[in-house]
This record gives C-alpha cells, sequence and structure tokens, in this order.
C-alpha cells in the first residue's frame, strides 16, 4: 500500500511539472521594445560614440545613382550631360559626426551665418527621413534616413548636397 501510494505522489508531482503538448508548440512571444525616436535623436546628436555605433556602414552617396539616372536620360532624350563617376562611400573612417544646433528642433526654422534653414521630419512605415533644407530658394541640402532595427534607430542614409558639388 505504501509503495502505490508513492508512485501515485511521484506520477502527480511529475504531471503537474510537465507543460501541455498545445502549451508547449506555443511561439514564445518576445516583447522588443521599441527605442523613443525622439530620445534617439537628441543622444544620436549629442554623442559621438553612439552616433558611430548606429549607423549601417558603409553608406554611399547617392551621386552614383544620379550619375545613372542622368545617363538613362541622356540617351532617351538626346541631351548632353558632364560625367563625373566620383561618389563618396562613407565608413567608420571617413566619418564626420553630424551636430545641430540645439536651438534646431524637429521642423523648425534656424539662422545661421546669416543662411536659413528648414529642418523637416517625414515618418513612413519604413523609414524616418530628416531633412535639412535651404530656405531661399528651397531646395534640399541634407537629407538623413533612420531606421527601426530590432527595436533600435539607426541611421540607413546619409546624402548631403555639398559631398556632390565636390564630386
Amino acid at each position: 500500500m505504501k509503495s502505490t501510494i508513492i508512485i501515485v505522489v511521484i506520477l502527480l508531482f511529475c504531471s503537474c511539472n510537465r507543460k501541455s503538448g498545445t502549451e508547449k508548440n506555443l511561439p514564445q512571444i518576445r516583447e522588443v521594445r521599441v527605442e523613443n525616436f525622439d530620445t534617439f535623436i537628441k543622444k544620436f546628436y549629442s554623442d559621438s560614440i553612439f552616433q558611430i555605433n548606429r549607423i549601417v556602414f558603409p553608406i554611399e552617396n547617392d551621386r552614383k545613382i544620379e550619375i545613372e539616372y542622368a545617363e538613362a536620360l541622356k540617351d532617351s532624350n538626346n541631351i548632353s550631360i558632364t560625367k563625373n563617376n566620383n561618389y563618396t562611400r562613407y565608413n567608420k573612417s571617413n566619418w564626420m559626426m553630424l551636430t545641430t544646433n540645439q536651438t534646431f528642433r524637429k521642423d523648425s526654422i534656424v539662422i545661421v551665418d546669416g543662411i536659413k534653414y528648414i529642418r523637416r521630419f517625414h515618418k513612413t512605415e519604413k523609414y524616418v527621413e530628416e531633412s535639412i533644407l535651404y530656405a531661399d530658394p528651397e531646395y534640399i541640402f541634407m537629407t538623413v534616413k533612420y531606421k527601426l532595427i530590432n527595436g533600435k534607430w539607426y541611421l540607413v542614409d546619409y546624402q548631403n548636397e555639398l559631398d556632390n558639388e565636390q564630386s
């Protein structure tokens, strides 16, 4: 009789610790905490080590794409275009830290050295795009794209008009 009670207790103990078959087959839900973009951008522009670690390198300047587009346009419209095959490829060794004036907030206007700049943010499903524009006349000076990867924001594309002018 004692052995029967011991066996029943052991079976009850084993069955209580065992997960049911359906519970085993459920996918493990892992909560990914999404980083706040405003907190990220503030730290990104103020901490050089944080910045360099939140950039997906290498970044190739779109000048190469612009040249290919210009070539296709020239061929289709019989237009002569000066070809310049130079483009900038950024990596950790040639990256210059991006900084911003503390008063230069989201969707704002600031005057630096007598030049008026406009800063705009545009959110899509995949990216947050930051554009810095000259105000008079208005045209894009710099574009930076950020992408959410595993719950953290990263700079994934950087275009600077000055780089294109130097090419």
